[in-house]
């Protein structure tokens, strides 16, 4: 037999009216109770009649995920996979399917278009990559949210985005409460987007009189050992390094340790993004978490809203936390 709504409930611990407001994105809950909805609908495999919904209304029960293929590193990496996973857990609470699709246009067309004139989809979720004012005013009033905050050319878009700026200034006050003086940042290559944010955040938390040291790593391991240990032979050597990603915290730690560094008596460290293996470092690797899950999970359920034209365009900023460990502890 089938499981229903009160079935849901009763796993959930919650009431259906409950569920109910959930798959309709009008419940006021705390992102647990919502959580453990979306729980209990998979292990009952419990789906909404979406057919029903969709001959009524006319939707085609399907949200379109726009993708940058161009961009292997965004598209292959952990977090980009945890959104996307919390966009589907919020997609098939709602009866609706996910479509993933390329960016990159083909026979003059893209897929954005595709998706949105051919009515394939009832709403998008695109990447900030694509967001310029030539999309804004082909997409006009069609559902889109950006998984992202775009430049400033499409600073009118409707965005979810996690608080990179807050998250850096949060790492550097960490690091001047555990004794640390001299701050630099490691792996600013690309000051543009979510790292030009990130420096930002970076930059203002500085104390008076401190000059920003901002060091580039070509991307890889190896880079960010070469310009860590290049900055500790200077006159002005940092005492910290504010990490850009886990790579370039891995890398860096690999080369200090190797030239015999005390992490974190001589030098501390701070990866930005709680990568799984950062606790598992020697030293374990303080890190400013990142919840990717929320941020898909909020993006889906805006996308919805605004499917449903019960949200105008807003720009959302997600707070980060800071996880601490072994490689900031001097107090």
């Amino acid at each position: 037999m089938a499981a229903t709504i009160h079935d849901v409930a009763k796993l959930a611990g919650v009431n259906p009216s409950t569920v109910s407001r959930v798959l309709n994105g009008k419940a006021s809950v705390t992102p647990e109770t919502r959580r453990n909805i979306y729980a209990a609908m998979a292990q009952l495999d419990y789906h909404p009649n979406s057919v029903a919904r969709s001959l009524a209304s006319g939707l085609s029960g399907a949200i379109g995920v726009v993708v940058d293929a161009r961009d292997a590193d965004a598209f292959s990496n952990e977090y980009f996979s945890r959104s996307l996973f919390a966009i589907e857990q919020v997609a098939q609470a709602m009866g609706y399917h996910v479509i993933i699709a390329n960016s990159a246009s083909r026979a003059g067309s893209s897929s954005v278009e595709d998706l949105m004139l051919q009515r394939k989809v009832d709403g998008l979720i695109l990447p900030p990559s694509t967001v310029k004012p030539a999309l804004l005013k082909k997409v006009g009033d069609f559902p889109y949210v950006v998984l992202g905050q775009p430049d400033t050319t499409g600073q009118g878009a409707c965005w979810v985005d996690v608080n990179n700026e807050q998250g850096a200034a949060l790492a550097v006050e960490h690091f001047y409460a555990q004794g640390y003086r001299h701050i630099a940042y490691l792996g600013g290559d690309q000051p543009d987007g979510f790292v030009k944010r990130r420096l930002k955040g970076y930059r203002s938390a500085l104390h008076a009189g401190e000059a920003p040291l901002v060091l580039m790593t070509g991307g890889t391991p190896e880079g960010a050992a070469t310009a860590a240990l290049s900055a500790l032979q200077g006159s002005c050597a940092p005492d910290a390094f504010l990490c850009n990603d886990n790579v370039t915290a891995f890398g860096a730690l690999k080369g200090l340790k190797a030239k015999a560094f005390a992490v974190p008596g001589q030098v501390g460290l701070i990866a930005f993004d709680n990568y799984p293996l950062a606790e598992y470092t020697d030293p374990p690797l303080t890190a400013v978490n990142v919840d990717t899950s929320m941020l898909g999970e909020e993006t889906a359920r805006l996308l919805f809203q605004r499917i449903e034209r019960r949200a105008v365009n807003r720009q959302t900023l997600l707070g980060t936390t800071l996880i601490e460990r072994e490689s900031t502890r001097r107090m």
